[in-house]
């Protein structure tokens, strides 16, 4: 009797460690090799994570943030629903909700020839929790974060960023800079996510990877090893324009090589810890060599070949462009996120006075 008690407590122990163990990335085949970079970097993929809410609100969304990862021989095939490990704000574009992502992000990046650049607006990367990072610009066409830090005013469309640099776009939740505090803990501090700030970061150690780029290259926090092999915030290499302040968005922003540490599309090759080798990474940048807010934030441009199936998304489930709200108004929305067309469409794209700069090679359509 008592050998069928045990055993059945076993038996029973067995199935729930079974039943709440996270799960594991899965190969397709046993020759894959993650990069050391990526293995073990993804956020959100066990039932483990937070329940989080919209600081926007008055009631409690209870969301909690879903993660998956697949790797094939090329890619990383990451599935997420948009909601963050942390609390968050959707801000004026009230509000954000689960949506449905499929990403590719390439295993075995390799440095281009030339770099390509990024949509000026919508997604450009990931983050280790599978939430966008989207590039400078909100929907009237300016800076969001020299907006951010009051660097113009804005007298097109309200825009406002909320905690750790994110907002709401309709139901699309994404960041434009920062995205460091999906690595904090605000209970081990005993603070609230209300209280985060970049100032929190370790100085005394190089960042963790925060996300990952469309072209497969890791995306670092701030704190970096140089090219002299010494610890240290990195620096984005551009600075305003004479007489610009941010409302032109990314066209009243300059590159200056050697400003700072980072190169055109905000990256650098120097050693990264986890590798203790020498490889091309990105970071996200808070200040510039100038000592003006580190515009591009994340990237300005991919080094290497970003897949492109990537920067169409609005996630299934996502309002259509034009459905989202500000101030509660429905059809006040940031414009979609922007792909690269097949071919030269006779017009730009709504909402600008001119092609985006990575269009110069197509042809017209017919």
């Amino acid at each position: 009797m008592k050998l069928t008690v045990v055993l059945a407590i076993l038996i029973g122990t067995l199935v729930l460690a079974c039943s709440t163990a996270a799960p594991t990335p899965v190969n397709s085949s046993p020759l894959i090799r993650v990069p050391a970079y990526m293995d073990g970097a993804w956020l959100c993929n066990n039932s483990s994570s937070p329940l989080v809410d919209d600081l926007s609100t008055e009631q409690e969304e209870d969301y909690r943030c879903s993660l998956t990862v697949e790797y094939t021989d090329k890619f990383a095939i990451v599935k997420s629903n948009g909601i963050p490990n942390h609390d968050y704000e959707s801000g004026l574009g009230c509000c954000a909700a689960e949506v449905e992502y499929e990403w590719k992000i390439p295993l075995n990046p390799e440095l281009a020839s030339t770099v390509t650049h990024a949509p000026e607006r919508g997604a450009i990367a990931i983050s280790v929790n599978g939430v966008p990072f989207f590039g400078p610009e909100e929907g009237p066409g300016g800076d969001a974060v020299a907006l951010h830090f009051e660097y113009f005013v804005e007298d097109r469309q309200p825009i406002v960023l909320g905690l750790c640099g994110a907002h709401s776009a309709g139901t699309q939740f994404h960041y434009h800079f920062d995205g460091n505090c999906v690595h904090w803990h605000p209970e081990k501090e005993e603070k609230d996510w209300k209280d985060w700030d970049m100032a929190f970061l370790k100085t005394n150690e190089a960042s963790p990877v925060i996300g990952f780029a469309f072209d497969g290259y890791p995306i670092y926090g701030p704190y970096g090893i140089d090219s002299n092999n010494v610890l240290k915030e990195m620096t984005s290499s551009y600075r305003l324009k004479n007489g610009e302040n941010g409302y032109g968005g990314i066209d009243d922003w300059e590159y200056v090589p050697g400003l700072g540490d980072l190169d055109e599309c905000n990256g650098i090759t120097s050693t990264v810890n986890e590798l203790d080798k020498v490889i091309y990474h990105y970071h996200a940048s808070r200040i510039s060599g100038s000592g003006e807010i580190g515009f591009p934030y994340f990237i300005l441009c991919y080094s290497g070949i970003p897949e492109t199936s990537n920067m169409n998304q609005r996630g299934q489930g996502q309002e259509a462009p034009g459905q989202g709200r500000q101030n509660g108004v429905p059809g006040l929305n940031n414009h979609p996120p922007m792909g690269k067309p097949d071919c030269l469409p006779a017009n730009p794209p709504p909402g600008r006075d001119k092609y985006p700069p990575d269009w110069s090679d197509l042809i017209p359509c017919s």
